[in-house]
Order: C-alpha cells, then structure tokens, then sequence
C-alpha cells in the first residue's frame, strides 16, 4: 500500500515542507511543488522567520520517524501536520489559534504577580498601613502589661520592614556614602601611620578590650575572676598553638584575626551581658523549637502518636531534620536565603578582608551545615586556592547545622547557647583558619561573589518543598548509617580494651577513658571548674571519635547533676561543632565530588580543617567561660 505523508510548517505564504513515502524511499517536494534531486532520504524545510528572512534547513539523515520526534512548534506560528492515506486526510492542530493567545496573554497581564509589578508603589503602601496598624493595636494591648520579648521581636521585624520598603525607592548610597565620607575622615589620621605599627596597635586594641572587660564585670558564685582569667589565658594558648603550627606564619594578616576574634568577643558579650541580647537568642530558641516541633504532626499521622510519642532518636531528630530541609529549600526558591547570605557575606569581606567564596560559606555554615554549604559556591571551588579550601571545610567542622539543632533541644541542651555557638563559629573559625593556613595566592573571588541560583529551579512552593524532602530523606540516611557505623566499632574497640585492661586489673578502660585524659589540659584552659575536668575531657574525646551527638547524649544522661552548671554550659558549646572522624570521611567525598580536580588537596587539608574547626568551639568555649 503506497502511502504519502505530507508535513505542512506554517501556512502555504510561509512555505512548507513535504515528504512522501511510496513504501521504498521517500522523495522531497519543495515549496513549489516540484520534486527535488533524488539524493537519498532528505528533508527540506523552509520557513519564514520573524522579519520576513526565509530559512532553509536540510537534513539527509533524518527518517519519519526521527522527523515526527524533531518537529518544533515555533512560536506565534501556525503548524499542522496533514497525514494523507488512502485518500484521507487527517489533520492535527499544534498551536492554539490567535483568539486563544490573545486571551492566554490577557490572562497573564491580570495574574497576581503581573498586578503586583504593576502596582508595586501602591501594595507597597498598602502592606506598610496594614503592618503599621497591627504593630500600634498589638502595642496598645500588650505593652501596658509590661516588657515582653515579643514586644522586643515585634518592633525589629517592624524596623527591618520599614528600612526595607525605604530603600526599594531609595539607593542605599544615601546612606552609605556619608558614612563611607565620616570613616574615611577618622581613618585617615590612622592611615598615615605604617601597616605594622596599625597591626600591632590594632592587636593591642582587642586585647585590651577583652582583658579589661573581663576584669570589670561583677563576680558571680559559679563564676570568680580567677576561673576568666584561665580562659582568657586558654584562650591565648589555643591562637599560640595556632601560630606555632601555621603552614605560612610571615604570611598571617594579624588583621583578619583581630576582626574576627573582635566580632566574636562583641557578640558573646551581647548575648550573656546585655538583656536585649539574651532576649533575642532566647527568643529565637523558642521558634527553632517551636517551629521544627511541628513536624510531629506529620510524624504522627504516617506511623501513628505512639510512634510520635516515643522517645528514640530516629523518632525525635529524622522528621525535624527532613522538615527544616524543606523549610531550606522553600526559602531558597523565594530568594530568602541568598539575599540574607548576600547582605551578611558582605559584612565579613569588608571587615575581615576574607573572599566572597569563604565569606558566603562561613556564614551559610550554621543554616546548611557541611556539604551543603559548598553547593553554594559549586561554580568557583575548582578555583579556589589551598588556603579558601581550608577555610571551607574549616567552617563546616566550627559549627553545627539548623537541620540538627533541634535534636540537641530535644534531648535536653540549651538551645540559645547552641544558638550563640553556632553564630560565634562563624568568625572565630575564620580567624583559626587564617592562623593556620594563611592566604598566600590572590583569590578569584576576593572582591565578592554571588550566590547562584539553582541548576534547576523548584516550579513552585510544593515542589521546593518536595525537593527539600528528598535532600532531607538522604541526610539521614546517611546520618543513620554513620551513627551505626561508628558506635559499632567504637563499642567493639572498647570491649578489646576493657578485654586487655581486665588482665592488668583495670576496669572499664575504653578508648574515650585513654584519650580524655589527653583532654584534660584542653577542659582546664577552657575554664572547666576542677572537679569537672576529668569528665568533660572524657565528652571531648567522646564527640571526637564518635559524634557530638553521643557526647551530647552523656552529657545530658551520665553527666547530668555530676558535674557543675558552669562547667556544662562550657561543654556545650565546646561540643558545638561537627569536628570529628566520621564528618573527615564526609566532607572529602563531598567537595571532592563537587571538584574532582581538587581532591588530592581536599583529602590533605581534612585533618587540620578539622583540628582547626574543633580549636574554633574550644575558643567559643572559652569565652563563654570569660563572661558568664
């Protein structure tokens, strides 16, 4: 049976295309009806395009079948595809006619977000009046019944808003300008003096600040001067250490260390002295909490209250980890999250003098955690010098990540001092970082970088929370599995151990036993009262073997009301961190995936990230040691 199949692009004025198939070979009509050349199987399409230009496109290679896949609707044109067999005519319609564009587009103009670019100064004003009129009701019925710190939280949100209308109108040069104008006018005395001798006063000026302050504040029963002076002096002997060990000592910026630890003295001091700063990490605690608690009701509805209600580990922290992943992705798709590490990036490479790269890490660290905060520098890592590899990996160790906050809130830490140790880690591990391996290249990013979108960006709201699910669904797996992995053999070394140890009459000797007296000098530097010393060396070693959840876990089970208040809310945050054996394993195999040209330096800078990372919670731990 002959068989002929005629595709027609566009209407007869614009050309069209033609192909026959008489069951041996298919010929080519052109456009005006004739035969072409008989030079094998050959397509010829011709189509006018948008400015009146014809188009010739020719394929010998192309079959039926392969030409029915390739077929494009182009835009704004009519195409159609007329099957004729057997003397039938079947015709089908690929682009909706021009009354049905017409009114797709007039749908569009009168979407919400086209009426919202359209109106943009009005709903602004009005979102401003509405706001403006919740803030004066809920003050007029809240304040008269005295301070709230939600009255505290209210008022800044109300303040950021307010700034963030103004200067969608007006470029922030307006302010930025006069201030640049004022600090050039009080730097410029200070900028005729030689670089050395501003390092050095500079050094001199932080110092100062952090031992009169110590020494100024009131003495407390669980907190005597002589137990700050000792972290104060720990914390000397850790950035000596850090010094002693630098890849490149002559190459140190004494700058970016004195900024660092300076921004982090300040915030310490904010939060464990000042009422406006206990108030606001306190509340926010609470959300953290409150927040990732409601992932109970989805917990309960797939397994049931009785499984919701249980007390195992995988109950409490998995669901709350996979919804914050969610919650993560939500914020990404919205943009949320790249403005606040954008704004934030730019404090710390104007202050510190640090790349864009390392800034955005460092300060995504405590939301994402590590391996996923180099996802937002994907682009710029198989450029990044030695020295912004260590940095990176440094920051993942330093800190822990939102995802588990509230499994260590669950099991009983103090969630604002997790809170404040994860914002602390930020500075602080750039400056230990920068101690122990100098910049001794010129980064590409040094004058900033920006974050990028995704490769594939979520559709809408649902599908970035879907997708965060997923990512959320493969980071406790892969936590469950290292959880097993490591207890497992830590528990089987320390059974070989207790085995030798009975022979000798020892008892109970484990591996966290041998090497927490190691610790011992570290749990005293810090300022870890001494009848406590001995224990929280044991939790160190503990979180550095195993993870600091089973540290957390004995902090809060064998630990609990043995030792002191002060000296577990030193532990806490020297526990503060994913500085241990099993996250080495995990960071390798995640950067090295993400640049395969770079593995041979990220396997070699691992340990000391992680070393450095660890020094990074044992000096937070020593301020809070300092000003409790």
């Amino acid at each position: 049976m002959d068989t002929k199949k005629v595709i027609n692009n566009g209407d007869e004025p614009h050309g069209d295309t033609r192909i026959q198939e008489d069951g041996r070979r298919p010929s080519v009509i052109s456009c005006s009806g004739a035969p072409a050349p008989d030079n094998g199987l050959t397509t010829t399409t011709h189509r006018r395009d948008s400015i009146g230009g014809d188009i010739k496109k020719t394929d010998p290679d192309l079959t039926l079948s392969a030409l029915d896949e390739k077929m494009t609707v182009y835009s704004g044109e009519h195409t159609n595809i007329d099957m004729v067999e057997d003397g039938a005519s079947k015709t089908c319609e690929y682009e909706p006619s021009c009354g049905d564009r017409q009114e797709q587009k007039q749908k569009r103009n009168w979407s919400l977000g086209a009426m919202y670019t359209r109106y943009r100064p009005w709903c602004h004003l009005i979102m401003w009046l509405i706001f403006t009129g919740f803030l004066a009701a809920a003050y007029a019925l809240q304040v008269p019944k005295g301070y709230n710190q939600e009255n505290l939280i209210l008022g800044l949100i109300y303040a950021w808003f307010c700034l963030f209308m103004i200067f969608n109108y007006i470029p922030t040069t307006v302010v930025t300008k006069p201030c640049g104008k004022i600090i050039h006018i009080v730097s410029s005395p200070i900028m005729r003096i030689s670089p050395l001798i501003r390092t050095f006063l500079y050094a001199g000026l932080v110092t100062v600040v952090m031992v009169v302050t110590v020494f100024s504040l009131p003495e407390k029963e669980e907190s005597t001067r002589v137990q700050r002076v000792i972290s104060l002096f720990g914390m000397g002997v850790f950035i000596g250490i850090m010094v002693l060990s630098s890849k490149h000592r002559r190459s140190i910026n004494w700058n970016t260390i004195s900024g660092g630890m300076l921004l982090q003295f300040l915030l310490a001091l904010f939060v464990f002295r000042s009422n406006a700063g206990h108030d606001i990490f306190g509340w926010a605690s609470q959300f953290a909490q409150g927040y990732l608690s409601k992932a109970y009701h989805g917990t309960a509805f797939v397994f049931g209250e009785d499984v919701a209600n249980s007390s195992a580990f995988a109950v409490s922290v998995f669901p709350a980890l996979i919804f914050f992943a969610a919650t993560v992705q939500i914020l990404y798709y919205f943009g949320a999250l790249q403005w606040l590490l954008t704004k934030c990036s730019f404090i710390f490479t104007s202050l510190l003098g640090i790349s864009g790269a390392e800034a955005v890490v460092a300060v995504a660290s405590p939301f994402l955690g590590q391996g996923e905060n180099a996802l937002l520098i994907k682009p710029y890592l198989p450029v990044l010098t030695d020295a912004e590899l260590h940095q990176v990996m440094t920051s993942g160790f330093a800190t822990i990540s939102g995802s588990v906050l509230y499994g260590y809130i669950a099991i009983g830490i103090d969630g604002g001092s997790l809170l404040t140790s994860c914002i602390m880690s930020i500075p602080c591990s750039i400056a230990v970082s920068k101690l122990r391996y100098p910049e001794t290249e010129v980064p590409v990013t040094m004058n900033g970088v920006t974050v990028p979108e995704e490769e594939e960006k979520a559709n809408n709201i649902l599908d970035a929370a879907s997708r965060g699910a997923g990512i959320g669904l493969t980071i406790i797996l892969s936590m469950a599995a290292n959880l097993i992995t490591l207890l497992a053999l830590l528990y089987a070394v320390n059974a070989g151990l207790t085995w030798i140890g009975n022979f000798l009459t020892i008892q109970d000797l484990t591996l966290q036993l041998i090497t927490g007296y190691i610790f011992v000098p570290i749990a005293w530097l810090m300022g870890v009262e001494n009848k406590d010393v001995v224990s929280v060396g044991q939790l160190l070693a503990l979180k550095v073997w195993a993870n600091e959840f089973v540290a957390y876990q004995e902090l809060k089970s064998t630990y609990d009301g043995v030792i002191s208040e002060r000296s577990k809310l030193i532990a806490t945050y020297a526990l503060c961190g994913f500085a241990n054996l099993g996250s080495i394993g995990l960071q390798v195999s995640v950067l090295g995936g993400l640049a395969k040209s770079r593995t041979a330096a990220i396997s070699s800078l691992a340990v000391s990230a992680m070393l450095c990372g660890a020094m990074s919670t044992w000096i937070s731990a020593c301020l809070a040691g300092m000003l409790v």
